[in-house]
């Protein structure tokens, strides 16, 4: 049997206290009964979990398609760091994003637009990601990329990147075959 990884690490760097405490309220996972929101650690003993509408990490809450989860977390790595952890000359703390096994790209995404959004609507952040197995098997190697801003989301592979080279190179070799034999 074989594993495969998803790993990711970067950061966002240059926080302030206000950034540095707005993500870690994002981050935070609550459970939602009604209209009341209630960390997940801070439950009262009255509240029960299961019967709770929705549960999962505060930032995913207006994220399309995201599902509640009763054992929720923020789908990938974080901690926050000093500037000199990461080498960088930026002031203000780091909030290190990553995977060792794996990620939830899409939850990273979603709350880095919406920290662009909010504080830094003119500043772009980028990720990339390796996909890797424990063992040789073909196609289960590869990896991506997303570029945030406050607006949008891109992705790409390079799986489809390499199938894309694949199709036009064949579309030409097509192309170039079907000109043989003919006069000019």
């Amino acid at each position: 049997m074989a594993d495969n990884y998803l790993e990711f690490s970067e950061v966002l760097d240059g926080l302030t206290e206000e950034e540095e405490a707005w993500l870690k309220h994002q981050l935070e996972i609550v459970c939602v009964f009604g209209e009341q929101e209630c960390p997940q650690d801070a439950l009262p003993d009255e509240w029960d979990l299961t019967k709770a509408d929705w549960v999962g990490c505060r930032a995913y809450r207006d994220m399309p398609d995201y599902e509640s989860n009763h054992y929720a977390h923020a789908g990938f790595g974080y901690a926050f760091d000093d500037p000199s952890e990461h080498d960088r000359e930026n002031e203000g703390k780091s909030l290190h994003i990553y995977s060792e096994d794996w990620g939830n790209l899409d939850g990273v995404a979603h709350l880095v637009r919406k920290f662009l959004k909010r504080f830094r609507p003119g500043e772009c952040w980028s990720l990339t990601w390796s996909e890797t197995c424990s063992k040789p098997r073909i196609g289960n190697f590869g990896g991506g990329w997303m570029f945030v801003t406050a607006e949008r989301v891109e992705w790409g592979d390079t799986f489809s990147q390499a199938e894309a080279l694949w199709k036009n190179f064949q579309q030409q070799a097509e192309g170039e075959t079907d000109g043989e034999g003919e006069s000019p």
